[in-house]
């Protein structure tokens, strides 16, 4: 055949070969076929690459001809290509078409990888196996498909996480295939079911209008309703189904349905218009309380200012207190005879009942700083019955019911002894006529039963030591056992009660992990259960203090007061103690005494002292620049210190005014031997 030097088709002699000189219209038709088109031989080297090939791959079929046709093959996939072409070769003469197979991966000259689809064929010519491909790129079609699967999956990760499902129904068949989270919400297995199974889970109830809108919908073409079902395993739900008729002419008309669990919405729904109804029943009482709630704002400012002017007095107070104290002390060394020994004894008895009675009046007012430790509380009652019988009275009689082998709690004891206090008033106020009082205590084990039943979920299940204060007073009507432990809410006449000892109580439980029960009939009484967890640490016991000798060892201590008289007798104890001892009166002056020559082993400040610097302060200011000497504060009553303590600021060891010279001493030793 003669040399083809047609201008349109430069590369159609170099490529005729491939067809054995065959007719050149076929080449042609071959060269400016769209698809690519590429023929190998039996050693896979190419012979033959149309313009289409060229387009595709971006080679030139100058470049290609005789290269292997691994090169149009990705790197991945050129061994297990290599061995399926032998295979396709060494078989019969057949062809494999487009589609009969998942598609494949090429490789063009830029080294972009793309899917295509191919067919491959094979021929021999003259004892030559000759193999053609014809392959189309379908990145097109394939980055649809695949944005189609990802879209179906975001539509199910979608229908998932909103908990939706759904359902068609052909009119024709009385069948409905279920698609998303339907059969969980429904609590079916399979994927499809029978209309009439579908039906059958409807409440009997809604089954007559869900049916109807069924039925219809082919006429109205849409469906909306809201039914409840119960499911298989007898669970009661909440469902919403919306549906729309889809189809055209190439489908057939179908109800589209959604299936959606709204339980939960129903539930808030319904609980949103419960409590807009007592709400809405409310807004008279709310008017009507308003006029209360002022009388109790201001008696909560009235509250307030005590609280203030009772720590402003326990602090001067126990100043008194400490110098009382200190003085008799100091002459107990130098008074001789039993009647002086006794007077003295007396007197300083006196000084720990004033002591005594400073803390509760600071507890009243919520101004002390709370101390929890392990406690045994039959020992808390038998130490508080005695001031129980003086302050209720004779016409009362107070009995005690105490469990043996009673566990140990973790609280701070004064709120023990106040909320026991606080109950036993409450008790006599209700027993006007006389009584019984009886406090008891005993092991509870607390489960999730009687959590449910007290109607307190948050409760944590485990075992507690319960606390009871009982009396035979009038009790409680229904309507006032419910507001009992509200704040401000009394039934005593006015100026008798500030409504807030059993608020206290409660608050005290709730703070110290427990909780609080009340039960009371009228006529019959009254019972407070107290609940505090149990703690397997051993109980603190309550000693006589044995007198504490402390080894000075030429041990330096400066003393900040700014009181004279309190100053003067802390001197004199640590004097006695064998302490070397040097006074100033401020923070300040302290500061400079520190930052000289004269060097000291501990501070000894009272925190609340005029000069704008409080003890608090110095003791900071000491452990950021002096860290090697120790601090020992002591106060008479102190709220800046209550209040850096709730805050969970650094603390120092603090000596409560007034105090005993053992309390001194054994203090001192705990601080010096705290390393």
């Amino acid at each position: 055949m003669p040399e083809n030097k047609d201008p349109d088709f430069p590369h159609l002699a170099a490529q005729q070969g491939a067809f054995g000189h065959g007719d050149e219209r076929y080449a042609k038709i071959v060269a400016l076929a769209a698809d690519a088109i590429i023929c190998i031989d039996g050693a896979q080297r190419i012979t033959l690459f149309n313009q289409g090939a060229e387009k595709t791959f971006g080679f030139a079929a100058s470049e290609i001809i005789g290269q292997p046709i691994d090169v149009l093959i990705p790197t991945r996939f050129r061994k297990g290509h290599s061995g399926h072409v032998r295979g396709f070769a060494g078989g019969a003469p057949h062809a494999r078409h487009m589609g009969e197979r998942q598609a494949i991966f090429a490789l063009r000259k830029s080294g972009e990888e793309f899917p295509a689809e191919a067919t491959i064929s094979k021929i021999v010519t003259s004892g030559t196996p000759i193999l053609t491909v014809v392959l189309r790129d379908i990145s097109e079609r394939f980055n649809a498909e695949e944005r189609r699967r990802q879209d179906a999956e975001k539509l199910r990760q979608a229908l998932v996480a909103g908990k939706l499902g759904g359902f068609e129904r052909y009119f024709k068949e009385d069948r409905l295939r279920l698609f998303g989270e339907t059969r969980a919400i429904l609590g079916l297995e399979a994927e499809e079911c029978l209309q009439d199974d579908f039906v059958a889970l409807v409440h009997v109830d809604d089954r007559e209008r869900v049916v109807a809108c069924l039925n219809h919908t082919a006429q109205t073409g849409r469906m909306e309703q809201e039914y409840r079902i119960r499911k298989p395993d007898g669970a009661l739900a909440w469902i919403r189904s919306i549906g729309v008729i889809v189809g055209d002419g190439h489908q057939e008309s179908h109800l589209f349905c959604t299936v959606q669990d709204i339980t939960q919405q129903k539930e808030i729904e319904h609980e949103l218009e419960r409590r807009v109804a007592e709400r809405t029943d409310a807004l008279q009482a709310e008017i009507r309380q308003r006029e209360e709630t002022q009388k109790q704002l201001v008696h909560a400012q009235r509250m307030e200012a005590f609280g203030q002017l009772t720590g402003g007095v326990a602090h001067d107070f126990n100043n008194l207190l400490t110098i009382i104290g200190g003085n008799l002390e100091l002459l107990q060394d130098q008074v001789k005879g039993e009647r002086p020994e006794r007077q003295l004894k007396r007197a300083l008895e006196a000084v720990g009942m004033g002591s005594r009675l400073t803390q509760r009046l600071l507890m009243f007012a919520r101004r002390s700083n709370l101390e929890p430790q392990v406690l045994n509380l039959n020992e808390q009652v038998i130490s508080i019955i005695d001031l129980l019988r003086r302050t209720i009275g004779e016409d009362i009689n107070i009995s005690s019911v105490l469990a043996p082998n009673l566990g140990h709690v973790k609280v701070d004891a004064s709120e023990v002894e106040n909320a026991i206090l606080n109950l036993a008033i409450n008790a006599r106020d209700a027993m006007s006529a006389g009584g019984n009082l009886i406090i008891e205590t005993s092991n509870a084990v607390i489960d999730d039963t009687f959590s449910r039943a007290i109607q307190a979920e948050s409760i944590a299940p485990g075992a507690y030591v319960r606390l009871s204060v009982a009396d035979t007073g009038r009790g409680m009507t229904a309507d006032v056992l419910t507001k009992a432990f509200e704040p401000f809410f009394t039934t005593k006449e006015h100026g008798r009660g500030t409504g807030l000892g059993l608020a206290t109580v409660y608050g005290f439980a709730r703070q110290s992990g427990g909780f609080a029960t009340i039960y009371s009939e009228p006529g019959v009484g009254t019972t407070v259960n107290i609940y505090l967890p149990r703690c397997d640490e051993p109980a603190v016991t309550r000693e006589e203090a044995d007198p504490v000798r402390v080894t000075s060892e030429g041990k330096r201590i400066l003393v900040v007061e700014d009181n004279p008289a309190v100053r003067d007798i802390a001197i004199e104890r640590l004097q006695k103690l064998g302490y070397m001892i040097e006074s100033t009166e401020s923070g300040p002056a302290a500061i400079k005494l520190l930052e000289g020559e004269a060097e000291f082993d501990l501070v000894f400040s009272d925190i609340m002292m005029a000069g704008g610097m409080t003890g608090y302060d110095l003791a900071l200011w000491i452990s950021a620049n002096k860290p090697k000497i120790k601090v020992l504060l002591t106060s008479g009553y102190s709220e800046e210190f209550v209040i850096r303590t709730k805050k969970g600021e650094q603390q120092f060891p603090v000596l409560q005014k007034p105090y005993a010279i053992n309390d001194l001493a054994k203090a001192l030793q705990e601080v010096f031997e705290a390393g």
